[in-house]
């Protein structure tokens, strides 16, 4: 059973009442792994939220919530990204800031942030074998110093818009080179109606596209709980490649990539601080409430 991230990033109200507003209709779980927040704060926050007539709640097959309108089809769509967007977690990743936004359809737009540098450095860290390995392998010497940064910089910060596809009539194309595309799909089966729309995207305008994927998007395949990305071989035939480490995953960034740009490396410490606001009031706030760790340690100093 997939285990979830939660209970490690503080409840912003302003960004939980948007998130529910923008998705028309949104589970609480998909709330609680989108914002990686304590369970029961959530719920208080909701019943808040309803009390004060903000948000309706209603109940499929689990409690769902929305503002003025829900839609049946964003539910699973919007929880299939957030198992996508969990993931990137597990890589080594953190948030500053969840949103949703509608471009066809219902997208997570997240900004994410990872110390690479502190997390390679650290004495437990058991992917450096990899990482040097990944770093040889690079493409071009270009490559290898764009993989080199971010070992070299105190943090980076990813910004990526994750969208879902259930079936194969592939409602979505490429609208922006903005930030890292990421489609999340439930199962393999999805893979080749969207190998058959992938294109070269400096080749053709994303301007008013309504019919191509560009070729370096990332993939959640859900059954695999698992990162891919396409690639052409020499014989210039598609092979999917596996992304299930951080170093994989700064691997495709570095060779792969096209809107690298868009990657913002820094050596800001004071800025790092404001990214991860949200995580160290999460930290305090587990030792303040710990009321059964409070009690434990009071049993034990009075024996």
């Amino acid at each position: 059973m997939k285990k979830y991230i939660v209970n490690k990033r503080a409840i912003d109200n302003d960004e939980l009442l948007q998130l529910i507003i923008a998705s028309d209709g949104i589970y609480e779980s998909t709330l609680q792994n989108l914002l990686q927040c304590n369970r029961t704060s959530l719920e208080a926050r909701l019943k808040t939220l309803e009390k004060h007539k903000w948000i309706s709640k209603r109940k499929l097959s689990k409690h769902f919530y929305f503002a003025k309108k829900f839609d049946l089809d964003n539910l699973n769509q919007l929880d299939l990204q957030a198992d996508a967007l969990q993931k990137m977690l597990t890589l080594g990743f953190r948030t500053s800031s969840v949103s949703i936004t509608t471009n066809q359809k219902k997208q997570i737009v997240a900004s994410f942030h990872s110390a690479v540098k502190k997390i390679y450095n650290h004495k437990n860290f058991s992917q450096k074998p990899q990482a040097f390995q990944l770093f040889n392998q690079c493409l071009s010497n270009e490559n290898k110093e764009l993989f080199s940064k971010f070992i070299n910089h105190h943090h980076v910060e990813v910004p990526i818009h994750f969208s879902s596809i259930y079936d194969k009539n592939l409602p979505i194309h490429t609208y922006s080179l903005d930030a890292l595309d990421v489609i999340a799909i439930p199962t393999m089966q999805q893979l080749p109606a969207i190998k058959k729309r992938l294109e070269d995207f400096s080749r053709y305008r994303v301007k008013n596209n309504t019919t191509f994927i560009r070729d370096d998007i990332l993939l959640y395949i859900q059954s695999k709980d698992c990162f891919f990305f396409y690639s052409k071989n020499e014989q210039r035939q598609w092979i999917l490649y596996k992304v299930d480490s951080l170093f994989e995953f700064i691997f495709y960034l570095s060779n792969y990539f096209k809107s690298s740009k868009q990657i913002n490396f820094s050596n800001d410490e004071e800025k790092y601080k404001t990214l991860e606001t949200l995580y160290v009031k999460s930290s305090k706030n587990r030792k303040q409430y710990n009321t059964i760790g409070k009690k434990n340690a009071k049993k034990e100093a009075q024996s």
